[in-house]
């Protein structure tokens, strides 16, 4: 095992860690608002959630991936100024992000909310939601915290939203078991783990928001407005084809079928967060191995070990998946088996894939991701319009399966053929 390989492991093994108690504190307060909620009103919860979820990855930017990359090289360089005026730079886009998002938020939950079945009366509640959800982005804070290795720090920060949702839940099913009183519960969750992860953060690295220092680094660095928008655009099209694919289940068969996709899905995602913890904990490793390069063994390595990982998952799925189905949401939800097993095996290739998208972004090669995914959206919107009608939420299902293995293959071939030389111009 490669040094590199083994610091992946240490620093992922905290970061998984805490996910160990999210998975088991999600999947309490995931049993609550199922069973407090039904399927109609979890359908509509879940919807809320989506929408909510689809705005923040249109408007939102990976500024983590942000600083990392330009604050890496400032590292190395103990350019501890640069490093500053790049935190700066990031977190003014998460503003800048927030303030659109809200104004999005209000317009798609009252233009959308009549089609998704969603009374009147969950309009400003919603809304209220997505606003916390965009004003607690921590997306600079995770960088930070990723540039200096603290994965430790972040695995403790990270326990803040299961652990504060699934208090929350049991309140919200005791004094208001409604949408709202649940949506209060999640809202909450995100603003107090946003605080906790700035307070961390901002305890060892400081920020300029200076104007003048962050028009200087725009003019030193003219490439980062670009990485900025590309690696938007690839949140965008890889995070929010799986919210839209449930407000078009939602739209299509109606808040019951919503309900069974989105449990089915968030059974599901916890493979995809899986992916997400070692991916983060992977870029920094990456970017450095780039920079050295030596960076195709090190894929080769992360995609056998999760090849493994995506197979024992699919086989859990497949052997427990019903009997987890009853022990957490009732009988009730016991349509989403079968999305469940094809759900996981979509995570699966997600997992297998999972260092594919950060490769290329740490080489500087962004544009070649976005033009993944962009094919990969057409084809699972092409998809859905076919197979939705005729199977409901299978073919949902089977749609995101089959996008999720074409953005596995596609992103693989690429980042597997060599590595090329970086596209990102570095100051002197």
């Amino acid at each position: 095992m490669s040094a590199r390989l083994k610091r992946i492991g240490a620093n992922a093994s905290w970061l998984l860690l805490a996910r160990g108690l999210q998975a088991v504190l999600s999947i309490a307060y995931l049993a609550l608002v199922t069973r407090t909620l039904g399927v109609a009103d979890f359908g509509r919860f879940g919807l809320v959630i989506a929408i909510s979820g689809g705005i923040a990855g249109i408007v939102g930017f990976q500024t983590w991936q942000l600083v990392v990359r330009y604050g890496t090289e400032r590292r190395e360089r103990s350019d501890e100024d640069g490093v500053g005026h790049v935190v700066g730079f990031a977190a003014a886009l998460d503003v800048v992000a927030a303030v659109l998002g809200t104004l999005a938020a209000v317009a798609a939950v009252l233009l959308l909310g009549p089609t998704l079945s969603l009374p009147p009366d969950l309009s400003w509640p919603a809304i209220g939601f997505c606003f916390a959800q965009l004003i607690a982005v921590r997306s600079t804070p995770t960088g930070i915290l990723r540039l200096e290795r603290r994965f430790k720090t972040a695995a403790a920060v990270d326990s803040v939203v299961p652990i504060v949702r699934f208090f929350g839940s049991g309140i919200a099913a005791l004094l208001m078991p409604t949408i709202t009183g649940f949506l209060i519960a999640w809202a909450a969750g995100e603003v107090i783990c946003a605080i906790a992860y700035w307070r961390a953060a901002l305890a060892t690295q400081r920020m300029t928001l200076r104007p003048a220092a962050l028009r200087q680094l725009a003019r030193d660095e003219p490439s980062i407005l670009r990485f900025a928008f590309l690696t938007n655009v690839s949140q965008t099209l890889g995070m929010t084809s799986k919210q839209v694919t449930l407000i078009v289940v939602g739209a299509f068969a109606g808040p019951a079928a919503a309900g069974i996709y989105r449990l089915a899905a968030q059974l599901a995602q916890s493979l995809v967060k899986l992916t997400q913890t070692v991916s983060r904990a992977a870029y920094a490793e990456l970017v450095e191995a780039f920079n050295r390069g030596s960076d195709r063994k090190l894929l080769l390595e992360l995609t056998g070990i999760a090849a493994v990982g995506a197979l024992l998952m699919a086989g859990i799925a497949a052997l427990f998946g019903e009997q987890i189905i009853h022990l957490i949401a009732g009988k009730q939800f016991e349509a989403a088996y079968v999305p469940i097993i094809i759900l996981v095996c979509a995570a699966g290739f997600d997992l297998v894939g999972f260092a594919f998208e950060p490769a290329l972004s740490a080489r500087g090669e962004v544009g070649v991701a976005v033009r993944v995914l962009l094919i990969t959206a057409i084809v699972q919107v092409l998809l859905l319009l076919v197979l939705l009608p005729r199977f409901g939420v299978i073919g949902g299902a089977w749609a995101a399966l089959i996008g999720s293995a074409i953005t596995m293959v596609l992103t693989g071939w690429r980042a597997l053929r060599g590595t090329p030389k970086p596209q990102v111009e570095r100051t002197a």
